[in-house]
């Protein structure tokens, strides 16, 4: 009876895999659940299925190419109830992360907020998403100020100075214009020219024009090889700009150039 009455409350859990490029499905993925005990699916053909009871569950897909790790995704789901769920998994290109590039006191840093990071999330389990949430909404401000003091000292430090040097009084007399003209007043431009982007923003824009008009935050900071700090700064600029739009998705960022 218990076990008629366990099958009857269970769900079915099925959909299919994309690649995010390409939106074509992604072959060789192996997903697994945290289920008690864990599920493992291996989808060959881009499909997967699971049978799951009411509660909260993450799903982690791999997609792999001759055995190398490509592609990855996650998604966490709540079963209420029992039913048909459709969720289909989009993975996002998988790279090593090249730390290498940073320099110590960013390695310093880095090390410092991720400790931070397991000290808060450990002494306060209950609170995790409210830390997170102000995490997110914190560091890329600092981010951002720190950008632009450091381009403001730059500006004002490469502003050259004018001296204008004593001119001797002279009387002038006005004179009068010749019957027929008109004389005519020469009228100030109105409005300035619009700031030009610096060389490193043009770059950025073109490669994302080149990729389509998307591309992910880890394809270009390859393409710009600089470091993870220095292309976070320049996104935000596009951002404030309104050039470019910047979509979290899974583990990493999405950036669509505006129209």
């Amino acid at each position: 009876m218990c076990s008629c009455a366990a099958a009857e409350e269970t769900a079915t859990v099925h959909g299919s895999l994309y690649n995010w490029y390409t939106l074509e499905p992604q072959e060789d993925v192996i997903l697994e659940i945290n289920t008690t005990p864990a599920q493992t699916v291996v989808a060959s053909n881009g499909i997967y299925a699971f049978n799951l009871e009411p509660g909260s569950y993450l799903i982690e897909a791999r997609g792999y190419e001759n055995g190398t790790l490509t592609a990855y995704s996650e998604e966490e789901i709540i079963i209420k109830k029992q039913g048909d769920y459709v969720i289909d998994i989009l993975l996002y290109p998988v790279y090593e992360e090249d730390i290498e590039d940073l320099n110590d006191t960013e390695l310093s840093n880095l090390t410092a907020s991720v400790e931070e990071g397991t000290k808060i999330v450990e002494q306060t389990s209950d609170d995790k998403d409210n830390y997170s949430y102000f995490l997110i909404l914190i560091i890329p401000l600092l981010i951002v100020a720190i950008y632009f003091y450091r381009h403001k000292r730059e500006d004002y430090n490469q502003k050259p100075v004018t001296t204008i040097p004593d001119m001797p009084k002279v009387e002038h007399t006005p004179e009068m214009a010749p019957s027929g003209e008109i004389s005519q007043e020469v009228q100030p431009e109105e409005g300035k020219k619009e700031e030009e982007l610096p060389a490193d923003l043009k770059e950025i824009l073109t490669i994302v024009k080149k990729a389509g008009g998307r591309i992910t935050q880890k394809d270009l900071r390859q393409k710009l090889n600089c470091s993870e700090a220095k292309t976070s700064l320049m996104i935000a600029d596009l951002q404030r700009r309104g050039l470019i739009d910047k979509f979290k998705k899974g583990r990493g960022n999405i950036l669509v150039l505006k129209d």
